[in-house]
């Protein structure tokens, strides 16, 4: 009874979240994109390792580039320390602010690109989601709030590294338009 109340404070707190909150927006690309977030859900930890995996690897292509990661674990899932920084449902105060040292430190950075792996549609990490200011979200799930730039569908039954490699292939396809090349 006290998680559904919980529940219904956070989902309040998404509709004024979403009434208030401003941010510029600006399209970006993996290679456009300085500092880069990723948002997910690591109740599983299959996604745990494959996460691991492409943050290494990223970091190894794009050593110029600042990869951000949080991750958010199930309470019925709970793991001790991941590699990465890390909150739970816990988080989530009676005011319906989500609230924790890990949080608050991804929020404080200055994200071009926001990715949000959300497949169960946890309200914490939509709370996060809607938070953030991005100046371009990509998430797997629509928002109510309509706050993502662009929307990856995940199938049920495909995981994180399908989402990973489907915003590879589709933030490819986007070209920036420079000042200088923009029409009188």
């Amino acid at each position: 009874m006290l998680r559904q109340l919980r529940m219904a404070m956070l989902s309040r707190s998404l509709r004024r979240l979403a009434e208030r909150t401003k941010r510029r927006r600006c399209p970006h690309t993996l290679e456009t994109a300085r500092a880069i977030g990723l948002l997910f859900d690591a109740s599983e930890e299959e996604t745990r390792r494959i996460v691991a995996l492409w943050a290494e690897g990223f970091a190894e292509r794009e050593p110029r580039k600042h990869l951000h990661t949080l991750a958010f674990i199930d309470d019925d899932h709970i793991v001790g320390q991941t590699r990465f920084p890390q909150f739970t449902f816990r988080d989530a105060q009676w005011h319906g602010r989500v609230q924790s040292p890990a949080i608050e430190h991804f929020l404080s950075e200055p994200l071009d690109l926001l990715l949000c792996y959300n497949p169960h549609q946890q309200l914490p990490i939509q709370w996060v989601a809607l938070a953030s200011k991005a100046s371009m979200k990509v998430g797997d799930t629509p928002l109510e709030t309509h706050d993502f730039d662009l929307v990856i569908e995940t199938p049920p039954g495909k995981d994180v590294h399908f989402f990973l490699r489907e915003v590879a292939f589709y933030l490819s396809k986007i070209t920036p338009v420079s000042r200088h090349e923009q029409p009188a």
